[in-house]
C-alpha cells in the first residue's frame, strides 16, 4: 500500500480506486465525474475509501453508476479532435481512451472498483497522467496552490510487504495462497519501482518548464524570492531505509490488514518518523527552508 501528496499549504490527496474490467485509474476528483455525470461532494469518503482498500476475491467492488448522457455534460473539444485526429502522443491517446470509456452510459451503466493498488500501488500515476495528458506541467498545476509554490514536495509512502523465503529452502510446491501472494506482491512491486523511476526523471524537466514560463523575457535565477526559485522534492518513505536487516524483515512481514496491535502500531509510527528524519531528501529540504 502507499500514497503520495503535494506538500505545500495544505497538502491535495486524491483517493483511487481500479476499474475492475478495464483495469484502468479512477480517481475520485471532480473532473472524472463530470463525465459520468455525478457529483463527488455526494459521494461518501467512506466509500471512496472502501473501493480504493476493495482488495479482489477478499472484499466486494464498490459498485457506481454511470449516468453519462444526462446532464449536458460535452467532451471539451480539443480533448474529442485530439481522439480523432491523434494530435497528441501514445501515452496522451492512452489515457484519452480510458477517459472516453465513461462517456457511454449505455455501453458502460455500471463502474465496479477494486482497490486502487492494482492499477497505482503508490498514487503517483495520478500526478503523472495529469501531467502528460496536459502536455506540461505548467499547464497541469495552472489555477492550484502548486501555481505560485517555491517548494513542491511529494512524500511518497511505500509500505509494501515482503513474502516469506522459506519457499526457496524446500522442493515442495508452495501452498495457493503463497502463489497468490507472489504474483500480486511482484507485480506491484516492479510496477511501484517503474513509476518511482519515471517521477524522478520528470522533476528536473518539470522545474526547468516552470522556470522558463516564470522567467519570460528575463535571466533565470534560482535565488531565492526570484523567477526561478522552483524545487522538486521526493521524500521516500519505506522500509529498506532502516538499517537493521532484522528490523526491515520485521516490519516487511507484517500482513496488509484493517486492523493491527497496538504495540505493532506504536512500532510502525516510530519506525515511519525515524526514516523520514533521516532521509536525505527531507534534510535537503529543510535546509533549504531556512
Amino acid at each position: 500500500m502507499g500514497s503520495s501528496v503535494w506538500c505545500i499549504h495544505l497538502p491535495i490527496i486524491v483517493i483511487n480506486a481500479t476499474d475492475m474490467t478495464h483495469g484502468t485509474r479512477l480517481g475520485f476528483t471532480q473532473d472524472i465525474f463530470d463525465y459520468i455525470c455525478s457529483d463527488l461532494s455526494r459521494f461518501p469518503i467512506a466509500r471512496a475509501v472502501a473501493a480504493s482498500s476493495a482488495v479482489p476475491m477478499v472484499l466486494s467492488p464498490i459498485i457506481l453508476r454511470n449516468y453519462a448522457g444526462t446532464c449536458g455534460f460535452k467532451i471539451p473539444e480539443n480533448f474529442e479532435e485530439a481522439l480523432k485526429n491523434r494530435h497528441i502522443s501514445e501515452r496522451q491517446f492512452y489515457l484519452a481512451n480510458n477517459i472516453a470509456i465513461y462517456s457511454d452510459s449505455k455501453r458502460k451503466s455500471h463502474i465496479h472498483l477494486v482497490d486502487g493498488g492494482v492499477s497505482d500501488n503508490l498514487g503517483l500515476r495520478a500526478l503523472l497522467d495529469r501531467i502528460i495528458f496536459s502536455a506540461g506541467v505548467q499547464e497541469s498545476i495552472k489555477g492550484t496552490p502548486v501555481e505560485k509554490a517555491h517548494k513542491v514536495v511529494l512524500i511518497v509512502v511505500n509500505a509494501e510487504t515482503k513474502p516469506d523465503a522459506k519457499w526457496d529452502r524446500s522442493a515442495s510446491p508452495p501452498t495457493f495462497g503463497a502463489m497468490l501472494s507472489s504474483y500480486t506482491g511482484i507485480a506491484i512491486e516492479r510496477y511501484n519501482e517503474e513509476t518511482l523511476a519515471l517521477l524522478k526523471e520528470a522533476v528536473k524537466p518539470w522545474a526547468d518548464e516552470v522556470r522558463a514560463q516564470r522567467c519570460k523575457g528575463r535571466a533565470v535565477s534560482t535565488e531565492p524570492g526570484s523567477c526561478g526559485d522552483i524545487e522538486f522534492y521526493i521524500v521516500e518513505v519505506k522500509f529498506d531505509a532502516l538499517k537493521a536487516e532484522a528490523e526491515r524483515t520485521y516490519f516487511k512481514r507484517l500482513p496488509t490488514s484493517f486492523k493491527l496491535a497496538s504495540e505493532q502500531v506504536d512500532k510502525l509510527r516510530g519506525a515511519a518518523h525515524r526514516i523520514l528524519v533521516e532521509s536525505e531528501e527531507f534534510k535537503r529540504l529543510l535546509v533549504d527552508l531556512r
